[in-house]
């Protein structure tokens, strides 16, 4: 499997952006709750996998005989983490997980962070919503695409980054960004694709746009 597509329970996307993904990926994991996102079952789909605190959305998976992984309601990892580390045992080159920011403020913080575990893995891991994509990056050179969005940030991770940019309306060479400022906040891409190089640290890279 090259791309793995994770559909959580959050907020849902819309039509448009999970039927682009859904095409986009190579095999589908629903974490419980993104399971009801699908207007239908793509072949695709490899597990619905939670703790099924909704009895209804069991039956139903049964009744349709998918693969499911029932976890225990009290367990360490949330039920997006759980389906990260099912999705890495098909060793893709590129997960984007959909549905991960929400209401719930402690598990988008949580699986926004929950990235930095990753970061050695195989898989570069990417949450996509219809306004933001969000990628930890660790130090290295990146090329980067517009792909629609107009802002691109850099916010540190670790205390502080140093980072130069290429192709960007704020070019900076050997910058030192610090976690507890915003100076890197709100760039922009003057062409469809730029470089940037992280020296030292690790950031979290958010490209959006406005609604």
């Amino acid at each position: 499997m090259k791309r793995g597509l994770i559909v959580t329970g959050g907020r849902r996307p819309s039509r448009d952006l999970l039927e682009r993904e859904i095409q986009w990926a190579d095999g589908i994991i629903c974490a419980d709750g993104g399971y009801d996102a699908l207007a239908h079952v793509p072949e695709k789909l490899k597990l619905v996998i939670g703790d099924f605190d909704s009895s209804h959305r069991l039956e139903e998976l049964k009744a349709k005989k998918l693969p499911i992984e029932i976890l225990p309601p009290e367990k360490d990892e949330t039920d997006t983490e759980m389906s990260v580390l099912r999705m890495l045992e098909f060793s893709p080159d590129e997960i984007h997980i959909l549905g991960a920011t929400g209401s719930r403020w402690d598990h988008s913080v949580a699986t926004i962070f929950s990235m930095e575990a990753y970061l050695n893995e195989k898989s570069k891991i990417s949450l996509i919503d219809d306004n933001n994509r969000l990628r930890m990056i660790p130090a290295g050179t990146y090329d980067v695409k517009k792909d629609g969005f107009r802002y691109i940030s850099f916010i540190p991770v670790t205390d502080a980054i140093v980072i130069s940019t290429k192709g960007f309306k704020y070019e900076v060479d050997h910058l030192t960004l610090y976690r507890k400022k915003t100076r890197g906040v709100s760039n922009e891409l003057l062409k469809d694709e730029g470089t940037v190089t992280l020296h030292e640290g690790t950031a979290l890279m958010i490209q959006s746009k406005d609604e």
